[in-house]
């Protein structure tokens, strides 16, 4: 009779069957799922718990843009609109105005301005209506649960068809000869800002304005107090108020108004009638703009707006269903199995929300064999120098691009090396563990291994900076 092995001996064999051991850095074999290949073809570089099912984070959002760039097209683009079935007369739109939301991700404070004041280029001067928010583009927006302790920052804002700049407020401080002061942008009439501020003296730096003011939120009261250098003249920071709706609002009757327009009276939701006709439109700038946001940022909000976009377009009155079954039938049409997949919203921000590495192995060697390679690998962190990757991999460079991912018990990073002859390595680690983000230089040193292992002429993880040292256990 054979030998039974352990479970962590059968776990190292797997990870050696397509070479030498792999150093995991102080890892347990059962706390990370790795897996790399040539994206040229041939034997697969590395394969550990490559099956298992693991909390892939943002690295989600890879399998998100690869079904929108082959299902809606890198040059697909939202339209939002103005419509109103109300006679205009002097000025005068005697009825209701319908903004119907499109869902744009980008949409933002300037866009909702300029599509105002296209309004007021079609000779809009008073609103007698409503304002009748239109927001049957998406019948549900699903879930990203147990995310409580992170509530009021910008990357936890829900999805909306009337999404405008992620629902983010932005104070701006001003340093002069006028003295410090803060003022809202957009102005919004339910939000109440008091500021207690002064002029610091000295020559001190201002990297962060959050260093040197206290801003506390109530309800709809914003309150500013600190002293500010004369550095911060200029600088600026987000505050997350108000509902979609009251904030979509509020937005348009401020900018309306700083537009030398009246009214609207009142708001309300609701569709637009049968035959209303289009008084302007704002159409946003294509997918790939999105796309580049939501990989090197590593935005939720908006990640889950192109999730709910492709369920859209699928069709079906429940749109994160509709979503997934897009991403799902991609799959199938590719031959690449879905079996470890649990989709929630698209965007990583989930705690239920399951990958295997090969699974999403597979999906960047389809992606870099596709017609979109360059759209995808160009909205990927470029290493040491831009998004989430800027202060990491600085020893190894602009060869590689990947898109990390970081919760509660995971980290991730997923994406690709490129060789100087041109050959490329799509690889995939993951860590769920409670000490995952204690263990991100060990994510790192593995990922240095693998590209070293792949192209000798690469560093290892040996040569990683200090602050990216190896963390032994």
């Amino acid at each position: 009779m054979k030998p039974v092995l352990p479970a962590i001996a059968l776990l190292m064999l797997a990870a050696t069957a397509a070479g030498a051991t792999l150093d995991l850095h102080g890892l347990k074999a059962d706390e990370v799922a790795i897996w790399a290949a040539p994206v040229e073809g041939g034997a697969e570089l590395a394969s550990l718990r490559a099956d298992a099912a693991v909390n892939p984070a943002s690295t989600m959002k890879l399998l998100t843009s690869w079904t929108a760039l082959n299902r809606l097209k890198p040059g697909y683009r939202w339209t939002t609109r103005l419509l109103s079935d109300a006679p205009l007369e002097n000025g005068v739109l005697k009825g209701d105005l319908v903004w119907v939301g499109a869902g744009d991700p980008r949409f933002s404070t300037a866009n909702l301005q300029e599509l105002l004041r296209g309004l007021r280029q079609r000779g809009v001067q008073r609103i007698d209506g409503r304002l009748l928010l239109d927001k049957s583009a998406f019948s549900s927006i699903g879930t990203a649960e147990n995310f409580a302790g992170d509530e009021g920052r910008s990357f936890t804002v829900e999805p909306d068809t009337h999404l405008t700049g992620l629902k983010v407020a932005w104070l701006r401080f001003f340093n002069d000869a006028n003295g410090a002061r803060v003022v809202l942008d957009p102005p919004l009439a339910g939000i109440s800002l008091q500021a207690r501020l002064s002029s610091a003296g000295g020559s001190a730096a201002c990297p962060d304005v959050r260093q040197w003011v206290q801003i506390r939120q109530q309800a709809g009261q914003i309150e500013v107090s600190g002293k500010l250098p004369a550095a911060c003249d200029g600088s600026q920071a987000y505050v997350n108020v108000l509902e979609h709706n009251d904030f979509a609002a509020q937005s348009f009757a401020a900018l309306w108004a700083e537009l030398g327009g009246s009214g609207p009276q009142g708001v309300a939701v609701a569709p637009a009638p049968a035959g209303a006709r289009t008084l302007a439109q704002f159409q946003s700038e294509p997918l790939t703009v999105a796309l580049n946001d939501i990989n090197k940022y590593s935005n939720n909000t908006m990640a889950r707006t192109v999730y709910l976009t492709l369920g859209k377009e699928e069709g079906g009155s429940d749109t994160p269903a509709a979503a997934q079954r897009a991403v799902r039938r991609l799959l199938a049409e590719q031959h690449i199995s879905d079996e470890a997949l649990v989709l929630e919203n698209g965007c990583g921000l989930s705690r239920r929300e399951r990958v295997s590495a090969r699974l999403l192995g597979q999906v960047l060697l389809n992606a870099a064999r596709g017609p979109y390679a360059a759209e995808l690998l160009a909205s990927l962190p470029v290493a040491s120098e831009d998004g989430t990757l800027k202060r990491r991999f600085a020893a190894i460079g602009p060869r590689l691009r990947m898109k990390t991912g970081t919760l509660k018990d995971v980290k991730a990073l997923a994406g690709y090396w490129q060789a100087a002859d041109g050959r490329r390595l799509a690889i995939v680690a993951i860590i769920n563990s409670p000490r995952a983000l204690a263990m991100g230089p060990a994510l790192d040193g593995i990922v240095a291994d693998l590209i070293h292992r792949f192209d000798r002429s690469a560093p290892d993880s040996s040569q990683l900076a200090p602050a990216e040292a190896i963390m032994q256990p």
